[in-house]
């Protein structure tokens, strides 16, 4: 291993919990401070064990800084108000227990109860994040952020000592003020595309959108995503539909560099049947300068789309449609996009493959299957595109989704445990190499561990920023 460890991440929420923390009544909260650093204890760590609740703080600049971040994509999310109207009411004892959950606030969540202007709290957010404290001491030494809109800025914050590249995004289509007509806001086109353009004139635009999310959007379905909830929350409106004709012109919008520069699609969240009908409108309205195609926070399931409905009960992925068929990943490939590997023990693996057990907490951490499991994501990428005659080894990188309420995997509590991650996948790639594989182009045989293991972790995502931003 070099030196210094490094890593990129595709997709994180160090502003989630900070933004909202800001919504606390009474004197300002630490907890407001993007730098807020919480670290797992003993008793975090024993209730995200038993529950899967994660109440401590994953990728605050203090943790990123600590673990070796050069460049995040910090993800703008304004929650979706279907969290939080729900089988426990639109009341306190609602916002009580949603802000167990999610850790964002109670006042966060009962502002989230009741406004009906998602595009409102984008711009808070986005406003919120851009004012925060760029810099902190930390340990005696210096360390800062800087949010960067061209490559010429994201090279120069990449070449200056303890600073972090941030690039903005967004997560779900929903934030231009759409899927609010069950809450009293009917949807309107025209406001929808005026508020597209708006955040294209932001000084830092975001690079991509995660168009779908969780609830209805009235753009296009999505997938099934909230399990260990679902007694709680109603997901089905819109549930594994398609797209609609507003969430088509809205898309176009987005891809548009007419209207400033285009806003690329992360596919993560969508249904199969709108992911099918996304690859069917490139194919067919952006065939002569095809984008690419972002999951920015994923798992593969292993399968084939002609083999869907195949039970393979003795597999390590976990088999949910909201994780990806091989086809897709051939599309990604091809498209010259990103497929960012998800740190979330509910999706990367089947639980048994991934459950903690309460024994591990008394043990000193160990990332060997957490590495094991991320291996068999960036390998089965590999496997996939060799069989179509695509280098195998250049899509793969980091969506860790750290602080966005997920399961961490094993060992692997926050951003500052990756770098223990990268010695062990070093060591699986060198495994693999050595041993007989299914590859056959010599480019994907012949590569050095070393350099698969930096793909992953840092040179694949900085490749691809310098081809498309």
């Amino acid at each position: 291993m070099k030196n210094k460890f490094e890593y990129a991440d595709l997709h994180c929420h160090p502003n989630l919990k900070t933004f909202g923390h800001s919504f606390d009544i009474g004197k300002p909260s630490k907890k407001q401070n993007v730098w807020y650093y919480e670290p797992p204890g003993f008793l975090t760590k024993l209730l995200n064990t038993m529950i899967g609740v994660t109440r401590f703080s994953q990728a605050d600049f203090t943790t990123l800084s600590k673990g070796g971040a050069q460049i995040i994509f910090a993800t703008l999310y304004p929650f979706e108000k279907g969290f939080f109207i729900n089988s426990a009411g639109k009341g306190p004892f609602s916002a009580w227990l949603s802000d167990l959950i999610t850790g964002i606030g109670y006042q966060r969540v009962r502002n989230l109860q009741q406004h009906t202007n998602y595009y409102e709290d984008l711009e808070k957010e986005y406003a919120f994040f851009c004012g925060s404290e760029k810099s902190c001491q930390i340990n005696g030494q210096n360390y800062r952020w800087k949010p960067v809109r061209n490559l010429m800025e994201l090279n120069k914050s990449l070449n200056t000592e303890n600073e972090i590249a941030v690039v903005l995004s967004i997560e779900g289509a929903h934030v231009f003020n759409s899927g609010l007509s069950d809450f009293g806001r009917p949807t309107s086109e025209s406001e929808i595309i005026e508020n597209i353009r708006k955040v294209k004139k932001w000084m830092f635009p975001p690079f991509y959108i995660t168009f779908a999310h969780n609830f209805n959007n009235d753009l296009c379905g999505h997938a099934e995503s909230l399990e260990p909830i679902k007694k709680l929350v109603d997901q089905s409106k819109g549930m594994n539909t398609g797209f609609t004709h507003l969430g088509k012109k809205v898309l176009h919008e987005l891809l548009s560099s007419k209207n400033g520069k285009p806003v690329y699609i992360d596919i993560k969240h969508m249904s199969f049947k709108s992911r099918m009908e996304y690859f069917e409108i490139l194919l067919n309205d952006y065939a002569d300068n095809m984008p690419p195609t972002i999951v920015s926070h994923g798992a593969v399931n292993g399968l084939e789309i002609k083999n869907r409905s195949q039970k393979m009960d003795a597999a390590i992925f976990y088999h949910s449609d909201i994780n990806f068929y091989d086809e897709e990943i051939v599309h990604i490939g091809k498209s010259g996009g990103l497929f960012a590997v998800q740190f979330d023990a509910r999706r990367i693996a089947k639980l048994v493959l991934v459950k903690k057990t309460l024994k591990s907490l008394f043990n000193k951490e160990d990332p060997t299957l957490a590495a094991e499991m991320i291996w068999h994501q960036i390998r089965h990428i590999a496997e996939v595109l060799d069989k179509k005659n695509i280098f195998g080894w250049g899509t793969a990188c980091i969506g860790s989704d750290y602080d966005g309420t997920i399961d961490p995997l094993p060992g692997i509590w926050t951003a500052e445990y990756f770098s223990t991650l990268y010695e062990e996948i070093l060591s699986n790639a060198n495994d693999y190499l050595k041993q007989p594989n299914s590859l056959t182009l010599e480019e994907n045989r012949l590569i050095s561990p070393e350099e698969i293991t930096e793909r992953f972790f840092i040179n694949n995502t900085v490749q691809f920023i310098h081809r498309f931003f």
